[in-house]
């Protein structure tokens, strides 16, 4: 199950619900048994997932691993959290749209294992999705610590699919996002155990490099805002001591006749893109930053393409 793929529609990673990482943990195990494909089986609310308690254990409680009978405790709890969880969503038209998560919820405590359907106006967001969907390995938030890391990683992974790679907030907004508009009102509650937990968190236990740079009050004491900004690690050396990514040194990889030999037939190049060199150009700097893990030929790592560029400019 590690190796299972998380996808969900955008709008429901935008969405706004309340939930305990377990809860989540427990939800995304049974989204990840899900076909998301454009023609995939129709499933319906009567289609159910099951997940056993040795699974959650296996995936969540690696590093803090609780004894058995904690996580049996956990798991029936987050079953009864979970059916009273409601999905608020942004939909056109100014459209507002509230729905529960799951149609139903089974716990067995004899076979350690919970049986979930999932709600009917949830499936729409689940599968049979063609475009505006965000996908990752359950693996890679199995040893997130919070909900407000796990929530980061999700929004993160989903910012970087669509080429953006910082990103500004009111602190409204911030809380809204990450789903606590009604908590932390003390804007120091809010950078200790959200903001700062969750960076901290991703930065420790995921592929992604987050940094925050807080907007002050032009007046007074207090923040107005925030900046996030966030890359793969693996391109840690082409980045700005602030942590944005250097438009200058990832345009010289891509002018690099030498990168273009050895590069020219990644699988992402479309076909315009390897007959002509400007398609080329603009298409690879994309690439470099959506997926910099591609280019992994022995040797030729994106770094070796920036002699004469010191790192961190």
């Amino acid at each position: 199950m590690k190796n299972n793929l998380v996808v969900q529609s955008n709008d429901l990673i935008l969405a706004t619900y309340t939930m305990q990482k377990t809860d989540k943990e427990l939800m995304l195990a049974c989204v990840s048994q899900i076909d998301s494909r454009p023609d995939a089986p129709q499933i319906t609310q009567d289609t159910e997932y099951k997940v056993s308690v040795d699974d959650i254990k296996s995936l969540f409680f690696g590093k803090n691993s609780k004894n058995e009978q904690n996580i049996y405790r956990d798991i029936e709890n987050a079953s009864k959290r979970l059916y009273d969880v409601d999905i608020v969503m942004s939909l056109p038209e100014n459209k507002i749209l509230q729905t529960r998560l799951v149609s139903s919820i089974v716990y067995d405590p004899d076979n350690g294992e919970v049986v979930l359907s999932f709600a009917s106006k949830i499936l729409p967001y689940l599968t049979q999705l063609k475009a505006n969907f965000t996908k990752y390995r359950l693996l890679e938030i199995g040893q997130l610590s919070s909900i407000h890391s796990i929530r980061m990683y999700e929004l993160v992974v989903m910012w970087v699919n669509q080429f953006q790679y910082s990103k500004e907030f009111t602190i409204e907004e911030f809380k809204h996002v990450m789903s606590v508009k009604n908590k932390y009102k003390q804007f120091s509650e809010l950078r200790r155990y959200v903001i700062e937990v969750a960076i901290n968190d991703v930065n420790e236990n995921t592929n992604y490099r987050v940094s925050v740079e807080y907007k002050k009050k032009s007046r007074g004491k207090g923040y107005t805002g925030l900046i996030l900004k966030f890359h793969k690690k693996t391109l840690d050396k082409l980045t700005s001591k602030d942590g944005t990514l250097s438009p200058s040194a990832i345009q010289s990889i891509v002018d690099s006749v030498q990168f273009m030999n050895d590069y020219n037939d990644h699988p992402s190049i479309s076909y315009e893109g390897k007959q002509h060199i400007d398609v080329f150009k603009r298409e690879m700097v994309h690439i470099i930053q959506r997926e910099p893990e591609s280019f992994n030929k022995p040797n030729k790592g994106l770094e070796s393409y920036l002699p004469n560029i010191k790192q961190g400019v």
